[in-house]
């Protein structure tokens, strides 16, 4: 569907202001109008528009200065590329030649007839959509450079990949699906840096790292001095703090039935207002999704709502488990074991066939995240060069499991406090941390697994308002 041309008029003479709008909308551009300099930096902070068309000489921040600001990304939120076009008197040319040298894209007299300022804004506008456009092929003759953290090249990864590069610029809501441990989060990091705005900011936010309703979206939303108790000034949101980036929302099943209600009208309405405010702020970015469980079923049993389960859900990525592409385990075994090798300053080791044989039957419960543990554990413990089936042994992977799950001892013995450390951090990632999940994962009761949480010292973001045992209850 067309969209039209946002144009963002700064000028403090509100009546001309409101002429030049009428014929700009007359050619079908889309209009709005800031009285100054300050509220323009406003206005830009948190909306999105395709272009600025300022006036130089204004009582609170001159054209100059809006320029000045706006390039060098004086306050957050900011575009620093956005076209910039200034309006000046027939008598103030020098100025507009100077407005030029800091940044504006061209300038046009206020004596101009109608048709030449359509024209030379039009001109600006395909300026600059080259000027992206080239940028994004940029961007995709260096895709390879962009998917280096992506290490696989089983079909599974490269479809991946292929999904990835066709998405990356298109706005639509994406929705990550996998295990936990799959690597959700590197795909959602890809998809923005392949985008239309590579160098906005990507905002990240655990759903399930803040229980509190009020406590999400205040970091969603933002608050007002005042809003709540402890409310001591204005904070902004992560909506607010993405602007034209992408906002990264990871594991939303975990989100309440309120949370759940407050996103859907943010996300309809591409508007939101901060707890305990009445101004509404525009919605200027992309939205990517991500969970570890089945929205669906979710949405079957009625603890997720139907009506945003089809506002996420128009684009799904699934990224299968490490078992089900165990042609990458050699791949990302020896990307890791360099990458640590490098972080703390090693000689380069090499693996034998043995060990990573090992790893390649392993079912590897935790993914693509317990494997880089597994390899920094290795680099860390290991004093030779080559890495052998002891080495690997020693952190934790003595059992060698099958598809017929059969567990063979391994012939120099395994330290079983070890193992049984390991298999719950296994299962408690698996289940994203939900205790309940996780003590089914491994066959054992509720009261085994809180003795186990306390025995380790596990601790999860999600559990500082709760004593452990609460945390069974669904």
């Amino acid at each position: 569907m067309y969209e039209k041309p946002t144009i963002l008029l700064v000028e403090d003479d509100e009546g001309y202001a409101r002429r030049l709008m009428k014929n700009l909308e007359m050619d079908d551009f889309s209009v709005e109008i800031a009285l100054g300099g300050n509220d323009a930096l406003e206005r830009l902070s948190h909306d999105y528009f395709d272009l600025v068309l300022t006036d130089v000489k204004m009582p609170d921040l001159s054209g100059l200065d809006l320029i000045e600001i706006i390039r060098k990304g004086g306050r957050p939120g900011l575009d620093t590329d956005i076209p910039i076009v200034v309006l000046t008197s027939i008598n103030s040319v020098d100025t507009a030649v100077k407005s030029m040298k800091m940044g504006a894209a061209d300038y046009i007299t206020k004596e101009s007839e109608r048709p030449e300022i359509i024209l030379r804004l039009k001109k600006v506008l395909a300026q600059s959509r080259l000027i992206d456009e080239n940028r994004y092929l940029k961007n995709q003759l260096e895709l390879a450079n962009e998917f280096s953290e992506l290490i696989g090249d089983s079909e599974p990864v490269r479809g991946i990949k292929k999904e990835i590069s066709e998405l990356a610029g298109q706005e639509v809501s994406i929705l990550i699906t996998g295990e936990t441990g799959v690597g959700k989060e590197l795909v959602a990091r890809a998809l923005h840096r392949l985008g239309k705005n590579p160098a906005a900011p990507f905002i990240d936010v655990n759903c399930a790292a803040l229980p509190d309703d009020n406590l999400l979206q205040s970091d969603l939303f933002g608050h007002e001095k005042g809003a709540f108790t402890g409310a001591i000034q204005q904070k902004k949101g992560k909506f607010e703090l993405a602007g034209n980036g992408a906002l990264f929302l990871d594991e939303i099943s975990e989100l309440t039935r309120l949370s759940q209600g407050k996103i859907l009208k943010a996300l309809e309405n591409r508007r939101f207002s901060r707890l305990g405010g009445a101004k509404e702020i525009k919605v200027s970015c992309r939205f990517i999704f991500a969970t570890n469980t089945d929205l669906q079923e979710e949405v079957n049993s009625g603890r997720f709502r139907e009506d945003l389960y089809y506002r996420v859900n128009v684009f799904p990525i699934y990224i299968p488990p490490l078992r089900e592409r165990r042609q990458d385990i050699p791949l990302l075994a020896r990307f890791f074991l360099h990458f640590f090798c490098k972080k703390y300053n090693k000689p380069l080791k090499e693996m034998e066939q043995e060990p990573l044989d090992r790893l390649i039957a392993y079912l590897w419960p935790g993914n693509v995240r317990e494997l880089r543990n597994i390899m920094e554990r290795l680099v860390i413990r290991s004093h030779s060069n080559v890495v052998t089936l002891a080495d690997l042994e020693k952190c934790g992977l003595g059992i060698k499991m099958s598809a017929s799950r059969t567990i063979a001892l391994p012939p120099n013995g395994i330290n079983l406090d070890d193992l049984e450390r390991d298999l719950t951090s296994q299962a408690l990632e698996q289940a994203g941390w939900n205790q309940k999940k996780a003590a089914d994962l491994l066959g054992i009761s509720i009261d085994r697994m809180n003795s186990r949480v306390k025995k380790f010292g596990f601790t999860h973001p999600a559990w500082r308002k709760h004593k452990p045992g609460d945390l069974f209850k669904e």
